[in-house]
């Protein structure tokens, strides 16, 4: 499937690809040369784009960016129910780890940055033994123009940023050109799947559409994210009323 259609779902956009397209559009961009102004690829799913709705600026970053998976089931039955029937969810986990072996082919310099304590340098061994010639770095800092030099001065193609949704796309925003990447991406728990400090749904719960219910049970104190999905139901299917 061809990256061709950008679509909108309660005012905001999302690309409708499947992974393999998409994957070849991070290693275009990757391969390209260093962008004028930041390029940001976001895992988009209901939580990501009700915060779109409340916060302008974030809105904005949406608006710029080369790439927007829709990474959450609710986004892929919306874009379904606009007539995008070959609509497919794009996880961002999955996303990332597509990606990875063309990085190790192509000599990608891959940053890993954020997280808790450790987990970024524990992602990066893991991968290491994964993909054994990927050229792979990791800072665990906070948020912050410091983290960023020390980032820039390893100079990496793509800076994968766990900061939690906003914060990383931010950061990003900032301190991409900083870091002298060419794409950056948010990726969330990514860094804890890769380094082993939290368990993914199994792939029938995700295939179901259930990856949310999953995580819930495993963080309870997720629920407060959470109370946006019958918001998110709610606006979508008004939406589509009118």
């Amino acid at each position: 499937m061809p990256l061709t259609t950008r679509a909108r779902v309660l005012g905001c956009p999302v690309d409708v690809v499947d992974m393999d397209a998409a994957v070849r559009r991070l290693v275009e961009l990757a391969e390209g040369p260093v962008p004028p102004e930041a390029a940001i690829v976001v895992t988009l799913n209901p939580e990501i784009l009700m915060r779109a709705r409340r916060e302008p600026d974030f809105l904005a970053i949406l608006e710029s960016a080369p790439l927007i998976v829709p990474d959450g089931v609710g986004v892929v039955r919306a874009l379904r129910r606009r007539g995008y029937r070959e609509a497919v969810r794009v996880g961002g986990a999955d996303l990332v780890e597509a990606y990875l072996a063309h990085a190790q082919r192509l000599g990608h310099r891959v940053a890993l940055v954020g997280a808790r304590d450790g987990v970024a340098q524990r992602a990066a061994a893991a991968l290491r033994n994964t993909y054994p010639s990927l050229d792979v770095v990791a800072d665990g800092g906070d948020p912050t123009a410091a983290t960023a030099l020390r980032v820039g001065a390893q100079a990496p193609r793509l800076v994968a940023a766990a900061f939690g949704a906003g914060r990383q796309e931010r950061f990003l925003r900032d301190h991409l050109r900083t870091m002298r990447a060419r794409l950056g991406i948010g990726v969330g728990g990514t860094l804890d799947y890769l380094a082993g400090t939290a368990r993914r749904a199994p792939a029938p719960v995700r295939s179901a559409g259930l990856e949310w219910l999953w995580r819930l049970g495993l963080e309870p104190s997720r629920w407060r994210r959470q109370l946006v999905l019958p918001q998110f139901w709610f606006l979508e299917r008004r939406e589509m009323r009118r």
